[in-house]
């Protein structure tokens, strides 16, 4: 400790003896470092969420819209992804806790987007990786256990998790306005169901035993397979899942395994913490139409990889005379 600082102490706490302002000073170090290391705990958290969702992202747009995604610009994407990376390395570099966490998040293969798009994909849907939120779970156990679940931003990290919530939102709102222009409202044809499976090494199904659709897939013995298993056992039943001390949000678990917007819609018309799920393997294309579900996008989706489609009958009063 310097001087001048022991002597501010001294005379703050009234006390002269050197080896107790020691003390002082190490154990006000100790509780600093420990603010420090929670606060990075839930920094990591978030900054791991938007650095999941974008790969996500990204996969699923190689996966299912290739030809439009290859369109859209991703420079201030990308931008923000490398920034978020940066930071990310920093946090784990001065955190042991961090660093030691086996299950490993997608950006610590891949720190930028640019030309490695389809890299990306194969890594999540051919190599059957996570982007990274089995790897959140583990941070977020951390951040319960430190007592700080909400992060204190600097300035410029403020400015970098606002830059990449737009650029993640605009990334979004660009391919799904493409890709919605592909599927025309007045089309002649519709799919008639859709069915969701569970395959027997944990692949998610849509429509069809050999897959038209593969969603993710889950690993054995994650709380992730373990709610898949038991909705399988509880179709169309409102039941609350038993997942032992598991504390992710349910909502979160379902959207980390794909079952986002319209597939959430069709397949868990129901999720809730309080109230539980509710898990419908089939729904009509008449059942989703009643229900207000929005398919235009996942039908196109479907029909590009061949499921079935049946032609829309004629309706009497669209008949001219």
């Amino acid at each position: 400790m310097n001087d001048n600082r022991k002597r501010d102490l001294i005379a703050i706490l009234g006390i002269h003896d050197s080896s107790i302002i020691d003390s002082v000073e190490a154990y006000a170090q100790s509780l600093n470092m420990a603010g420090r290391k929670a606060n990075d705990y839930a920094l990591a958290k978030e900054l791991n969420k938007r650095a999941a969702d974008i790969v996500d992202m990204i996969a699923d747009a190689y996966q299912y819209a290739s030809q439009f995604a290859q369109t859209i610009n991703i420079d201030e994407l990308n931008r923000s992804y490398i920034l978020l990376v940066n930071e990310l390395k920093t946090l784990y570099l001065r955190n042991k806790e961090l660093s030691d966490i086996e299950t490993s998040p997608a950006w610590k293969y891949f720190d930028i987007l640019e030309g490695f798009e389809w890299d990306i994909n194969e890594y999540v849907y051919q190599n059957q990786n996570d982007a990274g939120y089995s790897h959140i779970a583990k941070v977020n156990k951390l951040c319960i256990i430190s007592g700080t679940e909400k992060p204190e931003y600097t300035p410029d990290l403020k400015k970098l998790v606002e830059a990449t919530d737009k650029a993640i939102a605009a990334y979004r709102k660009q391919l799904t306005g493409q890709k919605r222009t592909t599927v025309s409202e007045d089309r002649n044809w519709f799919i008639p169901e859709y069915r969701f499976t569970l395959s027997d090494d944990g692949t998610l199904l849509v429509n069809g035993v050999s897959g038209v659709l593969k969603v993710k897939k889950v690993q054995a013995g994650q709380a992730s397979e373990k709610l898949l298993e038991q909705a399988k056992n509880k179709p169309n039943e409102l039941f609350k899942p038993n997942l032992g001390n598991y504390s992710r949000n349910i909502s979160t678990t379902l959207s980390g395994l794909g079952f986002s917007g319209t597939l959430k819609e069709l397949f868990f018309p129901i999720v809730s913490n309080s109230k539980g799920i509710k898990f419908r393997p089939v729904i009509t294309h008449k059942e989703a139409n009643e229900a207000g579900i929005d398919t235009t996008e996942l039908d196109g989706k479907l029909q590009s990889l061949g499921a079935k489609t049946e032609t829309k009958p004629i309706d009497l009063n669209d008949i001219p005379f």
